[in-house]
C-alpha cells in the first residue's frame, strides 16, 4: 500500500505541476476570504480518490474537498490533495498533496509531498528515541494569526507564549511545516483550529523520527494540534495553551487522538 501511495502521489504532484504552469484556474470562497478553494484542488481529489477507490474498493476514503466513501475495511485513506491552496495561488510553491492511511481511527502511514520542490516526507509509526531536554529559548515558534486570535478566545495568552522563543513563524501549509519540526533543532507547531486531513499524514511521519504530535478535537471536527521533539519541551509550552485545550490533551491518554 505504501509503495501505491508513493506512486500515485508522486504521478499526481507531476500532473498538477503541469497544470499550475500551463493552465489558468478558477478560485472561489469556502468560508470566507481567507479560505479557498480552486478547480485544481478539486482535480487533485478526484484523481486520487478514483485511484484509490480503483486498487482498494473496501478502504474508506475521507477527503478535504469531498469524494469520500464508506468502506468495510478497517483501512481509511485521509486526503488533503493542496495543502496550502493560497500558497499554490500566489506563489506556486510551498504547497503539498498530503495522504495518511488510517487504521481503526490510528495513523499507519503518512505522505507528504512537496510538490515544487519534490520533496517527499514519508514514514510510518515506530518506536524511537526522543529528543533530551529542550527549552524554548533555543528554539521557534510555529503558530499563525488565527491561532492567536483563537488562543485569545478561548481564555489564554498568545504572546506569552511567543515571548518564550527566539523566533515565530507560520509557513501557510500545515503538513510542510508539521514535517519540519524533526529537521529544526528546537521547534514547536501549536494550532487550534486543524482538521484531520490537515495533519494525519504528518503524525506519522513524526512518528517515525522521533518527533510526537498531540491532537484532541475541540469544536466540530477541528483539532487542537502541537508537535515537537522533546516531551520536556511540550511540558513548558503547554501551561500557556487555553484551558478547553489543556483539557482536551489530558483527556486522550496517547500521543495521537482523533473521534472521528
Amino acid at each position: 500500500m505504501a509503495a501505491f501511495a508513493r506512486s500515485l502521489v508522486a504521478e499526481c504532484g507531476q500532473k498538477l505541476q503541469k497544470m499550475r504552469q500551463n493552465e489558468t484556474f478558477q478560485v472561489r470562497q469556502k468560508a470566507g476570504h481567507s479560505d479557498i478553494v480552486t478547480d485544481h484542488d478539486l482535480w487533485v481529489q478526484q484523481y486520487l480518490s478514483h485511484r484509490i477507490s480503483r486498487a482498494y474498493p473496501t478502504h474508506s476514503i475521507l477527503g478535504e474537498e469531498g469524494g469520500g466513501f464508506q468502506g468495510h475495511s478497517d483501512y481509511a485513506w485521509v486526503i488533503d490533495p493542496i495543502d496550502g491552496t493560497t500558497n499554490y495561488l500566489h506563489y506556486g510553491r510551498g504547497y503539498a498533496i498530503s495522504v495518511a492511511l488510517m487504521r481503526q481511527g490510528t495513523p499507519v502511514y503518512g505522505l507528504v509531498l512537496d510538490v515544487a520542490s519534490g520533496t517527499l516526507h514519508e514514514g510510518s509509526p515506530s518506536p524511537s528515541v526522543s529528543a533530551g531536554a529542550e527549552a524554548p529559548e533555543d528554539g521557534i515558534l510555529h503558530m499563525g494569526y488565527k491561532t492567536m486570535q483563537r488562543f485569545a478566545e478561548m481564555g489564554a495568552d498568545p504572546y506569552a507564549l511567543a515571548a518564550r522563543f527566539q523566533g515565530v513563524r507560520y509557513m501557510g501549509c500545515a503538513s510542510l511545516e508539521l514535517c519540519a519540526i524533526a529537521q529544526e533543532r528546537c521547534g514547536f507547531y501549536v494550532s487550534t483550529h486543524l482538521k484531520l486531513w490537515d495533519f494525519a499524514a504528518a503524525a506519522s511521519i513524526l512518528s517515525s523520527q522521533g518527533c510526537r504530535l498531540a491532537a484532541a478535537q475541540i469544536k466540530d471536527g477541528q483539532y487542537f494540534v502541537c508537535a515537537f521533539r522533546s516531551p520536556a519541551l511540550y511540558r513548558q509550552c503547554e501551561p500557556y495553551f487555553p484551558p478547553l485545550a489543556r483539557q482536551a490533551l489530558n483527556q486522550t491518554g496517547g500521543p495521537f487522538h482523533a473521534t472521528d
